[in-house]
């Protein structure tokens, strides 16, 4: 049974899948197929670039699939806005899961092994950027803008957008809040509900709270996917 429904969504993804490899990519990559898309990804925008690092395979990059402990996978549909402007680069193996949702105006870079488990949204209007490995635990926001701007009186703008930078071995762990300038450090967790507010660039780090602070130490430890 397990096989006959895996088998079912793998099928419903084949006019999706086509769909996002031709439009995206070179023909010889194209055909190779490297991202696998799930009939549940809403497309709200299809436009922008997309840039894949490191050896083309079929199906090394996963969009909308799997499933979390607290969604219903029938009704939490990803959901794809790419601007024109837009551009999305995708390092092996990556795993955006069902429900995440992506804003793309500026540059999004995903490192290899990245797992989105699901519900994660990511709004990106100048850059993103995920190291190796990241764990990204459902219902996570990422934001590199305050999405309006605040001028003072001579029309100049006050909250610029500003990158984000999370580092390799990194665990977001659920409800987490990671906004503009923030910078994470390797080998770092993010507990569940934080509001990471500004930078913390050491490695081995545990942040919590709100607004986020270390509150404990990974040195000599590490977290398993």
């Amino acid at each position: 049974m397990k096989f006959l429904n895996k088998l079912y969504f793998y099928l419903r993804a084949v006019p999706k899948t086509l769909l996002f490899n031709f439009y995206y990519l070179p023909l010889n990559q194209a055909l190779k197929l490297p991202m696998i898309v799930s009939h549940r990804v809403k497309i709200e925008r299809l436009s922008g670039k997309i840039e894949l690092v490191g050896q083309i395979r079929t199906g090394k990059i996963r969009i909308g699939f799997g499933k979390v402990q607290i969604a219903d996978p029938a009704r939490s549909r990803a959901l794809w806005a790419v601007s024109p402007q837009g551009r999305i680069t995708f390092h092996p193996k990556v795993k955006l899961g069902t429900g995440t949702k992506l804003d793309v105006r500026g540059h999004l870079e995903i490192g290899e092994g990245s797992n989105f488990t699901g519900e994660a949204t990511i709004i990106c209007n100048h850059k993103i950027q995920f190291g190796k490995n990241s764990l990204i635990s459902w219902q996570t926001l990422f934001m590199d803008t305050d999405q309006h701007s605040i001028v003072d009186q001579h029309h100049q703008r006050l909250n610029p957008d500003q990158p984000i930078q999370i580092g390799n071995d990194v665990w977001i762990c659920a409800k987490s809040t990671i906004l503009k300038g923030v910078t994470i450090g390797n080998n770092s967790i993010v507990s569940a509900n934080a509001n990471v507010t500004r930078t913390f660039p050491e490695s081995d780090l545990i942040l919590g709270g709100n607004p986020a602070k270390p509150i404990s130490s990974l040195e000599g430890k590490k977290f398993v996917h």
